[in-house]
């Protein structure tokens, strides 16, 4: 019975990641704390690598689909690398500690709904201040303004790093606002970008033995159910549809986390 329930919520968190960017750390890290009882470095380590097995699929999917404009996802991954390993291993060297234990795991809570309040800025910012945007074939970008890129990318490596948040909550909102991509295009984008941000700071958690492999492993595998409806939803819903969903859903994590923090 908890085998079915494990892969059923895999299935869930699946669908929420492949259908909006929105999963890595805003649902994993609530499920593996609330339901999985683990504390917070162990369910940072966890989640990172359950985001870089879950979106690997995802990935080859948005690919299929033309939503991964490849060079600027690369610019993008070049630039947020660096800062998201070398968060990783700082996080996994002071969780280490006994003394800085309660400020690391106050640390990453604080963290988290730092970056859900800025994500939700830039979301009801491009929703509903901006100017409308022009339709153009998924082939044409706007120019990338790589110095208005660079800071915010570096802090999203961040805090990818240290909370294992970031596809839909950071990184999702800044290709949006900085990269200039459609919402379909920063989703896939987001997905494969993170993927590998995941994996190093996968790596990184790992080396303490603080990532419950097992547990990461079953929730991967029922994710690979709600494949077949994710592919058919991004192929037949809007982009409107899309970008409420994804704001409902960083809405839902901010008040989960402030529950936990306060």
């Amino acid at each position: 019975m908890l085998f079915i329930t494990i892969l059923a919520v895999g299935a869930v968190i699946g669908l929420i990641i492949s259908t909006t960017g929105v999963g890595g750390g805003v649902i994993v890290l609530p499920v593996l704390t609330y339901f999985f009882g683990m504390n917070a470095l162990m369910a940072v380590a966890t989640a990172n690598l359950l985001s870089m097995l879950m979106k690997v699929t995802s990935s080859y999917m948005h690919f299929r689909l033309g939503n991964i404009p490849f060079k600027r996802a690369m610019i993008v991954l070049g630039i947020m690398l660096p800062s998201t390993f070398l968060a990783s291993l700082l996080v996994n060297y002071l969780g280490s500690l006994a003394e800085y234990q309660q400020q690391v795991e106050w640390g990453i809570n604080a963290l988290v709904v730092g970056a859900i309040i800025f994500s939700l800025y830039l979301f009801v910012q491009r929703m509903f201040f901006s100017l409308p945007a022009v339709e153009t074939k998924i082939t044409e970008l706007a120019p990338l303004n790589i110095k208005a890129l660079l800071l915010p990318a570096i802090g999203a490596g961040v805090v990818l790093g240290a909370t294992g948040v970031g596809g839909g909550v950071v990184v999702l909102p800044l290709l949006l606002r900085y990269a200039n991509l459609s919402i379909k295009q920063a989703i896939g984008t987001s997905i494969f970008t993170t993927t590998l941000l995941s994996g190093s700071s996968a790596l990184a958690y790992m080396q303490d033995g603080h990532t419950d492999i097992h547990l990461a492993l079953l929730l991967f595998l029922g994710s690979l159910i709600s494949i077949p409806l994710s592919k058919w939803l991004l192929v037949r819903m809007p982009d409107r549809v899309f970008q409420y969903a994804t704001l409902l859903l960083i809405i839902c994590s901010a008040v989960m986390m402030l529950i936990r923090l306060f």
